[in-house]
């Protein structure tokens, strides 16, 4: 028997087979069995519109994808043309661009960072720009810095707001300290003004308004910032190093608790948002933004290990944690709807089946194994319905699903990323 028919014989009778939990065991289910692939000839849809291969520095933002404004602050005369955006408009299928910054023709400019705000129904972007006005005897040089608030319906600013520092105690830090993020009611900027001593002293996080640029709140520390959550460090206990907290970008606090070790990453796909976070146990806990609390594996709140590797996709959490050296934790689905494992693997089940590279997507498993040979399996049966794929859907913004192309190795990435627009609300691909 080939090597291949042995490993696609392998993980199928794994994936079918009852399996040993870590957090708690999965619920009763019908027993499943492997299905071979369909000899008859597979009906082959329509080819999908799909845009041309995304640029290297492309990034998902609030329902739509975007390249351009970098996250590090760009000290250059040509700063406006080094951060430029474009923003990928769903119903186009093309890139558009937002109006741009008009320097009144006396002044220079010396650096600029930019970031998006809002979501793809109405899409902002801020960008903060520093000017200097040239010396003119008696008159020193002038130098300035000016957010500036676009939305893609118009190329003139809906607001204009010259930045100060809101407190005469407080001054502007070096502007190559500063970042710009994106959050869903206005930008986050961040490292922006100092008093000249502690570095927690100051506003480190202040909140520009996606309206009209006023500063909504702040905080004293530098925050970790994504579209739909801020974390900043921070105990309860005075002197500890150790703790967590989360604010919604209203400045809404939502979340502390002084066990948590780091803020890893928000994990997003239509209303689905969870917080991924490690513990001081080296534990990881996924915090869900819509119910305002911790998620529960049957009677745990937490998974074995850290540096696991999360994914979300259609009301499922992907968990794998066979790349942890401090896990117990094979792999797993967890159903968001339904409470409950989908699929469920332990390290030692998960370490026989000598898998390479595993990666899930609208209720599929693509896996390559360390022998190379690859395979399609369909949740929650466990079947296989493909032995190969040339195209790897991972993610989804509004109407379009996020394709990988050429990823030809184990362990390989992706040679190009193409945006395919959906089809009856689902990538339109041979396995749907």
């Amino acid at each position: 028997m080939s090597e291949r028919r042995v490993a696609i014989l392998a993980l199928a009778a794994f994936l079918a087979a009852s399996c040993s939990a870590t957090s708690a065991p999965p619920p009763a289910a019908k027993p499943t069995t492997y299905a071979p692939p369909a000899t008859a000839a597979t009906k082959v849809a329509p080819p999908p519109a799909e845009t041309s291969p995304l640029a290297k520095d492309w990034k998902s933002y609030g329902g739509t994808a975007y390249f351009g404004c970098p996250k590090e602050f760009s000290v250059s005369k040509s700063a406006l043309e080094d951060i430029r955006p474009k923003v990928f408009d769903p119903k186009t299928g093309q890139f558009a661009s937002p109006g741009m910054p008009m320097i009144p023709a006396d002044e220079n400019v010396t650096g600029g960072i930019c970031a998006l705000s809002n979501t793809v129904d109405d899409m902002k972007v801020v960008y903060v720009i520093t000017t200097s006005k040239p010396a003119h005897a008696p008159e020193p040089e002038v130098t300035k810095t000016t957010a500036y608030l676009f939305d893609l319906k118009s190329n003139q600013p809906l607001a204009t707001k010259e930045l100060q520092p809101p407190t005469p105690d407080l001054k502007l830090t070096a502007a190559n300290q500063w970042r710009l993020a994106a959050t869903r009611t206005g930008v986050a900027w961040i490292d922006a003004f100092t008093d000249g001593h502690a570095a927690t002293a100051a506003p480190r996080t202040v909140i520009l308004s996606n309206t009209d640029l006023s500063m909504m709140w702040n905080d004293a520390q530098p925050g970790q910032v994504w579209q739909d959550v801020l974390s900043f460090q921070r105990n309860t206990t005075v002197g500890k190093t150790s703790g967590a907290e989360l604010r919604l970008p209203t400045g809404e606090p939502v979340f502390q608790d002084n066990d948590i070790w780091t803020v890893d990453t928000e994990l997003s796909d239509g209303p689905d948002k969870l917080v991924k976070l490690t513990r001081s146990d080296s534990s990881t806990t996924f915090y869900d933004l819509n119910s305002k609390s911790v998620i529960k594996f049957g009677d745990s709140d937490r998974i074995s290990g850290g540096e696991l590797i999360a994914t979300l996709s259609d009301g499922k959490l992907f968990v794998d944690g066979r790349g942890s050296n401090s896990s117990q934790f094979g792999f797993g689905v967890w159903n968001l709807r339904t409470q409950q494992w989908d699929l469920l693997k332990s390290r030692n089940e998960a370490t026989k089946m000598a898998i390479a590279k595993l990666t899930f997507f609208g209720d599929r498993l693509y896996v390559t194994y360390t022998g190379g040979t690859l395979s399609v399996i369909a949740l929650p049966a466990a079947n296989q319905v493909a032995s190969s794929w040339s195209v790897r859907p991972f993610g989804r913004i509004s109407g379009w699903t996020l394709v990988c192309r050429g990823e030809t190795s184990a362990g390989g990435d992706c040679k190009e990323i193409v945006l395919v627009q959906d089809e009856d609300g689902h990538y339109p691909g041979p396995w749907t």
